[in-house]
């Protein structure tokens, strides 16, 4: 085993939603896994977490880091639904577990932008989670983790709707005009403290001018077993380089244009 891999030693509990479960694994960290098709109507969930954090640290974006984990038949026996359930053995997605952080939800009083170390990521959040068409940036997908300093640096987690078609997209679906939900309260709350429609634009530019080639070597590195075929990354590569990339800001501002300060 290369210093890199990592192994389960213990499962600790089945997380809210009953999809996820918390290891802990052989670097003495606790671990978040999401299991590969689960549940047949959720056969995407994986793959596209996978390709949006791949593609956002391609951005800079504020999200976790995510490891491919080899799971055996052995780590799964205290699953509580593992008889009722298609887990099996093989790689699966291991996310790092924030003890400490609160999601929007969770907290009482939001970050304003004084005490937000990593404000100038919200822009691009607004516009990457069209370019992907992420359908629920919902109030528990978004988290906070807090400085010493009583400052709050976010982070964007749980990209599982993603492309059009979401769980269940397909070579079809993802041809089809994407469905946007722009009129969310994150959007609202990010949006307010942007309030520059400029910082959009530029962030579009950025997406725009991505190196084609990391693009395809994102797509690449897909795992095999998560049954993505090569005609399937073709036309997920097509959606990511569809036509008017640059009127992605203009949805998120015509749906909070009364948080946006120039207009």
């Amino acid at each position: 085993m290369s210093k890199k891999e990592i192994v389960p030693v213990q499962y600790l509990q089945t997380l809210e939603g009953n999809y996820a479960h918390l290891f802990l694994f052989s670097d003495n960290q606790k671990y978040v896994v999401k299991f590969h098709r689960v549940r047949k109507y959720r056969k995407r969930e994986v793959v596209n977490e996978w390709l949006a954090v791949k593609l956002a640290r391609l951005l800079d974006l504020p999200v976790l880091n995510i490891k491919l984990v080899d799971m055996p038949i052995a780590s799964l026996a205290d699953l509580p639904a593992y008889r009722h359930a298609s887990y099996k053995s093989g790689k699966h997605l291991a996310i790092p577990f924030l003890e400490h952080a609160a999601s929007y939800d969770e907290l009482s009083e939001l970050p304003h932008k004084e005490n937000l170390v990593n404000v100038n990521n919200l822009a691009g959040m607004l516009v990457f989670d069209q370019w992907i068409n992420n359908n629920d940036r919902s109030r528990t997908n978004l988290l906070f983790e807090k400085n010493d300093g009583g400052s709050y640096h976010f982070r964007m987690i749980d990209h599982g709707r993603c492309f059009p078609g979401m769980y269940e997209w397909n070579e079809e679906t993802l041809v089809q005009d994407p469905l946007y939900r722009v009129k969310m309260p994150v959007y609202k709350w990010a949006s307010s403290l942007v309030r520059d429609p400029s910082l959009l634009f530029a962030f579009s530019e950025k997406i725009m001018n991505l190196n084609q080639d990391f693009i395809w070597n994102v797509l690449n590195e897909i795992p095999s077993e998560w049954d993505v075929s090569e005609t399937e990354k073709e036309k997920l590569y097509a959606f990511l380089n569809r036509e008017h990339l640059h009127e992605l800001p203009k949805l998120v501002i015509e749906a909070n244009s009364e948080y946006f300060s120039t207009l």
